[in-house]
Order: structure tokens, then sequence, then C-alpha cells
């Protein structure tokens, strides 16, 4: 459940909570295209180090080191899949772990991009990024609302699966027919739970006369400053340089005969 972590706000007063959320969707946006531009381990790599720079830099390393954790299992999973896809084609070592690596790393890549911008970043500031890309409110809420919770219905299930647990219920051990059948006593609590926090959630939202005014106004508004100027310029030419890159051949691992030789570009 550790995977969810980096979807939880993290107070914080530091620069990266500072900048404006338009300015932090766009940079992990550009990280997300240049990771699925590139199959290069080498960029990859240089992208999560970046990521982890700026993660450290915003104070938040405890939660992202969780979601990291969390992705492991994952993360194995397609380094598997890719290793016995690619080795099948081609019988050689080398090359498909280099694939199954650029795949895993881009994985992370992923998972870092979005942990950084929903670490740093309040549910409301996400609603009014949203709303400033004409998203309509109520879908807005939505989202928001889905984000919010997520993480809460994460703890409930492991305080469900804690509490089975200490009733005797063995959910890992024994044949998988059998620790599927013993996921029932965890799902009906689990769904008991999310069914009363909707209805309070929409008790809630027809309290305060949810959608009773076409036209919202918000306490804060958002403004772009001069270092929110400054990171998203420093940004864009970094994202400009790994485009140019790309399309003129120079690669770091084309450049590089022993690792190309092996490792995807």
């Amino acid at each position: 459940m550790s995977l969810f972590e980096g979807l939880r706000f993290r107070p914080g007063n530091s620069f990266i909570h500072k900048l404006d959320p338009r300015i932090k969707l766009v940079t992990s946006l550009m990280i997300l295209l240049t990771a699925v531009v590139y199959l290069d381990v080498i960029v990859i790599s240089t992208l999560l180090l970046i990521e982890a720079g700026l993660i450290f830099v915003a104070k938040v390393h405890g939660l992202w080191s969780r979601t990291l954790r969390g992705s492991i299992p994952l993360a194995s999973l397609v380094f598997l899949i890719t290793f016995i896809s690619q080795y099948s084609r081609e019988p050689v070592l080398p090359t498909a772990v280099g694939y199954s690596l650029a795949y895993s790393f881009r994985l992370v890549v992923f998972l870092s991009s979005f942990s950084l911008f929903f670490l740093t970043t309040t549910p409301d500031e996400i609603a009014l990024t949203l709303q400033k890309l004409r998203m309509p409110y109520e879908y807005t809420f939505a989202f928001v609302s889905a984000i919010r919770f997520t993480p809460v219905m994460a703890e409930e299930l492991r305080a469900v699966m804690d509490a089975q647990r200490a009733r005797g219920l063995e959910l890992d051990k024994g044949p998988f027919t059998k620790r599927v059948r013993n996921m029932i006593p965890i799902l009906v609590p689990l769904l008991v739970n999310v069914l009363r926090r909707s209805y309070e959630l929409a008790e809630a939202m027809e309290v305060k006369c949810f959608g009773a005014s076409k036209k919202r106004t918000s306490l804060r508004v958002l403004s772009v400053k001069h270092r929110d100027l400054l990171f998203l310029a420093a940004a864009t030419a970094l994202f400009a340089v790994a485009l140019s890159l790309k399309m003129t051949g120079l690669e770091p691992l084309r450049l590089s005969p022993l690792l190309g030789k092996y490792f995807p570009v």
C-alpha cells in the first residue's frame, strides 16, 4: 500500500512547494515525455537523479522512498516480462538486461514524476490548476476527491488486513484459490467503509449546496512569479536539449560504442 504514499500531500515551505502548481505540472509532463521519447538507460537514470534532487529540495524524500519501495514488485514484474520477451527474440544477455532495466527505470520515473507533483501540491491547488485548464468543476471535484481519499483507503485496507490477521486469517499461505477466498473477509468491510465515506461526502456536499452556484470563486488566486518563470525556463531548456539530441541521433548510448552495443537507445 506504500505505492499510494506518493499521492499524499506533504506540507512544507520549500522552494518546490512555493512554485505555481501549473509550472510543476508542466515540468512533470516534460519529464514524462522525455522518458517516453528515450529508451536510454543513461538518460532515464539522469531523469531519475533530477527528480530525486527536486524531491530532496522539497524535503519529501521520506514519502517518496515509500513509493519507491512499493513500486519494487511492479518494477520487478516489468523487468521480468521485458527480459523474457527480449531474450526470446534476441538471445543476447546484456541486450535483454539493458532493455529490461530501461523499461523498469522508466516506470520508476513515471511514478516519481507524479509523486513530485502530488507531494508538493495541495488538493485545492490541483483543483485550481484543472479549472484553469477549463475542466468542469464537477469533474475537477471528482478527481481531487479520488486523489485525496486514495491514501486513506489504502490505510483502511492495511488496517482491515491487520485486524483479520490478528483473528487468524491466513492471507500469505496456502493454495492460490484459498488465498483468493480469504480476501472476501477483507473486501466486505473495506466496501462498507468506502460506502460509508461516500455517503458522508454526499451529505456534506448537499449541506454545502454543491452545484447551486454556476460561477465559483476561490480564496486563493494563482499567479506566476519570477521564480516560477526561471524554473520553467530551466526545465524547458533541458527538455529542448533532450529532444534535440534525440532528433539528431546524439543519444549518450549511441556515442558510447561499448554501451550502445548492448543497451537500447
